[in-house]
């Protein structure tokens, strides 16, 4: 026996940017927008004022773009709270404009999302393992700390050149320990790879895992001697 299938009757999009998210909700015929603040707080908000509307958040479609830099997190505690979040992939979703006669710019916006989420009902999406955030943890402290050390060598050149012996030297020893701390992060990064066998490499790692796997190897003969 077949089961019911479940009427959805309400729909999201949101639109994320690096501080804020611009929901819409289309529910019983009417849009309704809201802007909240991209953290905690404004994730807990925006369940709030679904409720508010009668919208159940448990079961929720909510569309978003998931290849935006500042979406991750928030798909992460919406999908905890219960919500479908389905990404709202760039060719499927730009086909989709292209057949309402939309321009190229309209498809990040919140409505159109919300409106591609109610006529297509994409597959919810999957959260990452916790092991793959964690990953992707690590390689941007990595790549974090990389960037502060090329500053840094600037700066020492610059020292250099104007004969701040001193600030030139202290700076040398400053650099020193974030080389240490990279090859730190560096050897982390490969124990948490070799641990986890299965896990999906995400493009941080691209560039820098033949650094990181000949670098730890060549330690560890090293300390073998």
């Amino acid at each position: 026996m077949e089961h019911a299938t479940k009427q959805e009757s309400a729909f999201v999009g949101i639109e994320t940017s690096k501080l804020l998210l611009k929901a819409v909700l289309i529910s019983g015929g009417e849009v309704l927008c809201k802007v909240l603040e991209n953290d905690l707080a404004g994730y807990r908000w925006l369940r709030s004022w679904l409720q508010r509307n009668d919208v159940p958040v448990l079961g929720l479609r909510v569309c978003m773009r998931l290849d935006d830099p500042y979406s991750e997190v928030a798909a992460r505690v919406l999908a905890d709270m219960g919500m479908l979040v389905c990404d709202a992939e760039p060719g499927p979703l730009e086909a989709y404009a292209r057949g309402c006669g939309l321009p190229g710019g309209a498809v990040r916006g919140a409505v159109v999302l919300a409106q591609y989420c109610a006529a297509t009902r994409p597959a919810p999406w999957t959260p990452p393992s916790a092991a793959y955030v964690e990953l992707r943890l690590w390689l941007r402290r990595l790549q974090a700390v990389r960037q502060l050390r090329k500053q840094e060598i600037l700066r020492l050149e610059d020292h250099f050149h104007a004969g701040q012996i001193a600030l030139h030297q202290l700076l040398r020893q400053q650099i020193a320990c974030l080389d240490a701390q990279i090859r730190q992060h560096e050897t982390a990064i490969l124990a948490h790879v070799r641990r986890h066998p299965g896990l999906p490499r995400p493009p941080e790692l691209a560039d820098n895992y033949q650094r990181i796997a000949r670098y730890t190897f060549g330690a560890s003969l090293a300390g073998g001697h």
